[in-house]
């Protein structure tokens, strides 16, 4: 990566997401645009003397965080809508990749508008991680949720460059057409052995073809589990105490550009650890 935007609203869960843009930045030896966005719909006087402000402020920060001692810091505040200014930027700039801090929820207005967050994962051209946790150390154990798709390979190579030197662990959340008549489930709904050993042998094939399109630096784990993605993804990221999830859009749009799909939208509003949501697009790694 050669480009960060870390979106900035001067709130704590901002302060989060740009420590954690900062580490990627030195590991990556990334440039880092900081971006603040001014409503332009305030009075002009307002609007420019806000402006003016929060570019002290934000240098203040910077300077005695001592983040600009490791990296290239760039500033940007400009005026606009948030989320479709941010975006603006993002291509502007060259981004390779997007942070952002964990949304406020503002209730029920959520589920009706849609929160800054979900609105630039299913527009943004280029990666977007949320960060909800302090960055104490580089990403350690990461888990990507995996359909077998192109878009879950170039999921897990981008990880894979995030956390170098860490096993990636992937999960493939299966579902059982008719399951009740093509398998045996014991009195309490659980799978059999037998069962579970031959289904998921008839998935060793795409397996293998994943693996084969995997950079040659990727280590990983296999984790197969039947059940709900969005459900089996968040329930096991809080049993590994997983500190990095990455989903990415399904091949049959299960992130589009009108609306979320399930797994990303409830990882998103309620987060296990750090989420990233890949396009459909391959991320620039180099």
């Amino acid at each position: 990566m050669k480009t960060i935007v870390v979106g900035t609203d001067l709130s704590e869960r901002s302060d989060r997401a740009m420590s954690r843009a900062a580490m990627l930045a030195k590991q990556s030896g990334a440039t880092l645009h900081v971006l603040h966005v001014v409503d332009d719909e305030l009075p002009t006087s307002i609007a420019q003397e806000q402006q003016k402000n929060v570019e002290a402020l934000l240098n203040r920060q910077i300077a005695n965080r001592g983040i600009g001692a490791d990296i290239k810091v760039e500033i940007h505040v400009v005026f606009g809508n948030s989320w479709s200014t941010l975006l603006d930027q993002v291509e502007v700039l060259g981004a390779d990749l997007v942070v952002l801090g964990t949304h406020r929820s503002r209730g029920f207005l959520d589920r009706f508008r849609g929160t800054t967050i979900e609105r630039v994962a299913a527009s943004s051209p280029v990666p977007l991680l949320t960060v909800s946790e302090q960055a104490s150390a580089p990403y350690q154990r990461p888990l990507v949720g995996v359909d077998f798709s192109q878009c879950a390979c170039n999921a897990a190579n981008l990880v894979a460059s995030i956390a170098p030197g860490h096993p990636v662990t992937f999960l493939n959340a299966y579902h059982i057409p008719y399951r009740t008549l093509t398998t045996r489930p014991t009195a309490g709904g659980e799978l059999s052995q037998r069962d579970k050993q031959r289904i998921e042998a008839s998935l060793k094939g795409e397996m293998t073809q994943f693996e084969e399109s995997l950079n040659d630096d990727v280590t990983y784990e296999w984790l197969l589990v039947e059940g709900s993605p969005s459900a089996i993804l968040d329930r096991e990221a809080r049993r590994l105490d997983a500190d990095l999830v990455c989903v990415g859009p399904h091949a049959r749009s299960w992130l589009s550009k009108a609306l979320l799909g399930s797994t990303a939208e409830q990882l998103l509003t309620d987060p296990p650890c750090d989420v990233l949501v890949t396009p459909l697009a391959r991320p620039a790694l180099d």
